[in-house]
């Protein structure tokens, strides 16, 4: 027999078909709900889990920021390198043609 429960997390009414499940995802949040003999909705949170993802996220961002501060520095020595050698070109043909 079908019933509803209410998801903890956004409030939406979700429909059990199977009673034998321990637990359902929302459809709409996508928030585990657990499902108990009293069929009471329960929203169980990892906190641990949650802190190491976000650890993980913020590392890679900051990876990405010094990854791209890299290609930013190596950009602008080579454009400095390359107004050297073209000074240095120029200032040669310029010396060739006075002698």
């Amino acid at each position: 027999m079908a019933r509803t429960v209410k998801c903890p997390s956004c409030g939406a009414e979700l429909t059990v078909k199977d009673d034998n499940r321990d637990f359902m995802f929302c459809e709409f949040c996508g928030t585990k709900v657990r499902l108990d003999d009293y069929q009471e909705t329960h929203r169980y949170v990892n906190e641990a889990e949650v802190q190491r993802v976000k650890a993980e996220k913020e590392l890679e961002l900051k990876r990405m920021e010094a990854y791209t501060k890299r290609e930013e520095q190596a950009g602008k020595q080579f454009i400095t390198l390359m107004s050297i050698c073209l000074g240095v070109a120029l200032f040669c043909v310029l010396i060739s043609r006075f002698m």
